[in-house]
C-alpha cells in the first residue's frame, strides 16, 4: 500500500475512535439525525478536500484516496461517508472535472474549506434506473433558464448550499439534458425530507423545482455546457460506483467484527466447527469484494479503461455486503433483531447500496455488454 494512502487510512481509523463513539452513531439513527457534528469535525480536519487540486485548496488525492476514507467510516457510520462523498463527488469531482474555470474558482476553494455542501439531482418519481427519461425541464428565460419538475430521493436536499440538477434542455434522448448548479436558497426551490429504512439521517428528499431561476454562470460548464449534462454525469459514473462499493466494505467489515465478538462471547470454549467455517466464508466474501473493489480504483487512479470492473466491484461489493448482513443476522439470531442493536442497523444500510448508483441488476447489465454478450 502506498504511504501517502496507508496514512490516510490510519489518520480516518483514528479519527473514526475519536469522533463517532458508538452512542453518538446509535443515537443518529435512532433520531434520524443530520451527521451535522461529525461532519464539522471532518472538515476542520481537512478531509473535504480529499480529492481536490492542490491549485484550489485540496489535497490532490485520487479515488483510492477517497475509497480509504469512505471505508474507514461506513464501518462505524455510513450515513457520514455517503453525505461526505456525496459532497466531495457532485461538488469537489464534477465541478473539477466539468466545471468552467470561472465555476472551479467560485467553489472548489469554498468546498475545500468545507464551506459549502454540494447534493446531486438526478432522480425523478417516474425515472431511476432509465435517468435519460428524466422529465425536469429547464425553459429559456432572458440570458437565462427556469427548471420546472420533480426529483426524488435526492441526499442533502434540505441541507445543501448547491444542488447539481439535471434538467431537459431539448428533446433528444441524451444531447437534450444539461446540468445546472441550482442554488437552494433560490425562489421556486423545495425540499421534502423522506422517512426512510436505512442511511438515516442523509437528509434524503423528494425536490420540487417551481421557476428556478438560473443564471448562465450556473451552467455547469458555463453556456457552452448546454446539452452536455449527460457527458458530465457518464464522467463520474466509474467514482460513483466504486464510492459505493467501498461504502459496502466499510460495513462488511462492522458485520464480520461484531460476528466474531459475538461468536467469542457465545462460544466461550471455542465455537463448533460449523459456526466457524460460516464466519471464515463471511472474511474471504468480504477480502474478495475489499480486492475487487481496489484493483477496479488503481485502473481508475490511473487513468485506465475500467467500466467492466467499476461495475463487477460495485454488484459484487454490495451484494456481498448484503449477504454478510443477512448472515450476521441469522448468527446472531434475535440479539441482532432487536430494536437498537447493531447488525439490523447493518442491514438496513447495506440494503440500499444494491439500489443506489444504479441497482445490481444494471450493473450486470454493463457488465455483460462489456463481455460480448
Amino acid at each position: 500500500m502506498p504511504e501517502a494512502l496507508k496514512a490516510i487510512r490510519e489518520t480516518t481509523a483514528s479519527f473514526v475512535e475519536e469522533h463517532l463513539p458508538l452512542e453518538l452513531v446509535r443515537a443518529i439513527d435512532a433520531e434520524d439525525r443530520y451527521p451535522s457534528e461529525p461532519l464539522a469535525a471532518l472538515v476542520a480536519e481537512g478531509y473535504m478536500g480529499i480529492n481536490i487540486d492542490p491549485a484550489y485548496g485540496g489535497w490532490g488525492g485520487n479515488i483510492l484516496d477517497a475509497m480509504a476514507l469512505y471505508e474507514e467510516i461506513s464501518r462505524r457510520l455510513p450515513v457520514l461517508a455517503w453525505v461526505v462523498g456525496n459532497i466531495c463527488l457532485y461538488g469537489g469531482e464534477i465541478i473539477g472535472k466539468s466545471g468552467s474555470e470561472a465555476q472551479r474558482r467560485t467553489y472548489l476553494p469554498r468546498l475545500a474549506r468545507g464551506e459549502i455542501k454540494f447534493g446531486f439531482a438526478l432522480t425523478e418519481p417516474d425515472s431511476g434506473s432509465d435517468a435519460a427519461s428524466l422529465k425536469t425541464r429547464a425553459e429559456r428565460d432572458g440570458d437565462g433558464y427556469r427548471i420546472y419538475g420533480r426529483k426524488m430521493f435526492i441526499t442533502g436536499a434540505g441541507v445543501s448550499d448547491y444542488v447539481l440538477t439535471m434538467a431537459r434542455t431539448s428533446e433528444d434522448r441524451y444531447r437534450g439534458i444539461t446540468a445546472f448548479i441550482v442554488d437552494t436558497r433560490a425562489v421556486g426551490y423545495s425540499a421534502r425530507e423522506l422517512q426512510k429504512l436505512g442511511y438515516r439521517g442523509s437528509n434524503t428528499c423528494a425536490v420540487s423545482y417551481e421557476g428556478v431561476r438560473v443564471g448562465p454562470e450556473h451552467i455547469l460548464g458555463g453556456p457552452e455546457g448546454i446539452g452536455h449534462g449527460w457527458e458530465h454525469m457518464v464522467r463520474l459514473l466509474n467514482q460513483e460506483r466504486l464510492t459505493l462499493a467501498a461504502c459496502a466494505v466499510g460495513i462488511g467489515r462492522a458485520v464480520l467484527e461484531d460476528a466474531i465478538e459475538h461468536v467469542r462471547r457465545r462460544f466461550p470454549g471455542g465455537a463448533p466447527q460449523g459456526v466457524q467455517h460460516r464466519v471464515a466464508e463471511m472474511a474471504t466474501e468480504l477480502e474478495a469484494a475489499r480486492s475487487l473493489a481496489y484493483a477496479a480504483a488503481r485502473l481508475e487512479a490511473d487513468g485506465l479503461p475500467c467500466g467492466r470492473e467499476a461495475s463487477m466491484a460495485k454488484y459484487f461489493a454490495t451484494d456481498t455486503g448484503k449477504r454478510l448482513a443477512v448472515q450476521g443476522m441469522d448468527l446472531l439470531g434475535g440479539e441482532g433483531a432487536e430494536s437498537g442493536a447493531d447488525m439490523q442497523r447493518h442491514l438496513r444500510n447495506v440494503l440500499v447500496l444494491t439500489i443506489g448508483g444504479g441497482t445490481s441488476e444494471i450493473q450486470k447489465n454493463i457488465i455483460a455488454r462489456q463481455i460480448g454478450l
